[in-house]
This record gives structure tokens, sequence and C-alpha cells, in this order.
């Protein structure tokens, strides 16, 4: 599994599941993608890069639900790399993708010098979309009635 390779490394440690926390994170990450989604017409980039939280907040949500964290240098990387594979290849988007997106979204907060096309937003609107709902149902499927409150 890619968590020993990690934890050799490392970037990653087990710790006790933090479902509270797991629950205010997959919530802030829907709430993103909303907001990602009704600033499209206003600010193509400003949106692109909420969906990048969105994605990024359901990743650590799915980490923290799991017992992991992520250590050291490159975190949002290793956060990805574990969410990814504790997800897998046939439910969420690939890995590539969810790291392409991160890269873009990160360039554009620290450097604003290229613009995001419609056709990149909403490639990153569907892949946050797909990635936030698979996400979350593994997240509340471990704690069913924080649904209920």
């Amino acid at each position: 599994m890619i968590f020993e390779q990690l934890k050799a490394k490392g970037l990653v440690e087990a710790v006790d599941p933090d479902l509270p926390g797991a629950n205010r994170l997959m919530a802030r990450a829907q709430k993103d993608l909303k907001t990602a989604q009704a600033v499209v017409g206003t600010d193509a980039e400003w949106a692109y890069v909420v969906a990048v939280h969105a994605v990024l907040r359901a990743a650590r949500a799915l980490m923290l639900a799991e017992g992991f964290r992520p250590r050291g240098r490159d975190q949002t990387r290793t956060l990805l790399q574990i969410a990814g594979s504790l997800v897998g290849e046939g439910e969420g988007s690939t890995l590539d993708d969810l790291e392409q997106v991160r890269k873009k979204g990160q360039h554009f907060l620290e450097w604003a010098d290229r613009p995001i096309s419609l056709y990149e937003l909403e490639a990153t609107l569907n892949i946050a979309e797909q990635w936030v709902g698979v996400v979350a149902k593994r997240v509340y499927a471990k704690d069913p009635q924080a649904r209920l409150l």
C-alpha cells in the first residue's frame, strides 16, 4: 500500500480517526464546491481555485476519517496520494487529474499570470464534483449519525 511507502519516508503517520473534524471538512468541501459553481460567470480563475480547495478539503476529510495525517513537505501532494489510494482508481478521479488540478490552482494563487480557460474550469468542476461526491459517501459512511445533526 502507498501508506507504507509514504510512512517509511516520514510523510504520513497513523493517528486516531477524527470523525467530527472529517465531517466539518466534508461539509465545507461541499460548500466550497457550491461557491465555485456560483462564481463561474464572475471570476473563472477564482472558481477554479475554490474548486481545488473543495478537492483538498475532501481529501483531508477522508484522511481524518481513516486516521491518517500528512507530515513534512508537500503535504497537499501526500494528502492526494493517500486519499487517491483510499478511494481507488475506479471510483474517483485519477491521482494524475487531482495533482494537475492542484498544481494549476497553486500556480494561479502564487502568480496569477495565466487565465483559466472555460474548458479547464468546466473539466475541473466536473473532477471536483465527482471527487467530493465519492469522498462524501466514504466519510459519512464512517459516521452516519453526523448527517442527521
